[in-house]
């Protein structure tokens, strides 16, 4: 197999099928509007906020949806495809044979900023999602310890955003409650 980063760059814009013979060696191959983008796998403060909030997400779930990791979200037409820290989708789509999520099945997705590129988060992802049709995208910011939640995706990005500090509670895609200092801890 040849790594996808020493193969020349494709004739044509990246598409999700050029990453299917991507190595499993720990890296994330994504794509953002058919560009390539590879990321090293979390550092423990990243992995740890991340643990943390799945955990809490999870207790208050209904069973019927899912908070998962390393499950892909797919752009419709192939040019756009991230791997969301956590999603939250419809317990029903397991075991389908779905290479990954279309947007709208992505009920939450979230992202923790990554101390060496906030940027994915920040502003690729955050347009990424939104014009993709993603309904509600949380960025959680450690530095901060803070969660910005962005909802109403449209063309231009998300219409409406909210920080929060301290407790985040919300009603959609469950009701929840997270205390963000045990999530920052």
């Amino acid at each position: 197999m040849t790594h996808p980063l020493l193969r020349p760059q494709p004739l044509r814009a990246w598409q999700f099928e050029d990453l299917l013979d991507t190595p499993d060696d720990g890296y994330r191959y994504e794509i953002f509007d058919g560009s390539l983008i590879v990321t090293p796998p979390p550092p423990m403060p990243h992995f740890t906020v991340l643990h943390r909030i799945r955990r809490a997400l999870e207790r208050q779930a209904p069973d019927d949806l899912v908070v998962g990791e390393n499950l892909g979200v797919l752009r419709r037409d192939g040019s756009s495809y991230f791997i969301p820290d956590l999603v939250v989708f419809d317990a029903a789509l397991l075991g389908t044979a779905l290479p990954a999520l279309p947007p709208p099945a992505a009920q939450l997705v979230i992202e923790v900023v990554s101390p060496s590129n906030p940027g994915n988060d920040l502003v690729l992802k955050r347009y990424g999602y939104a014009v993709a049709g993603v309904p509600e995208y949380w960025i959680v910011d450690a530095r901060t310890q803070d969660v910005l939640v962005l909802t109403q995706p449209g063309s231009m990005g998300y219409l409406t955003e909210q920080k929060h500090s301290g407790i985040l509670r919300g009603a959609d895609p469950f009701p929840f409650e997270l205390n963000l200092a045990e999530v920052f801890g």
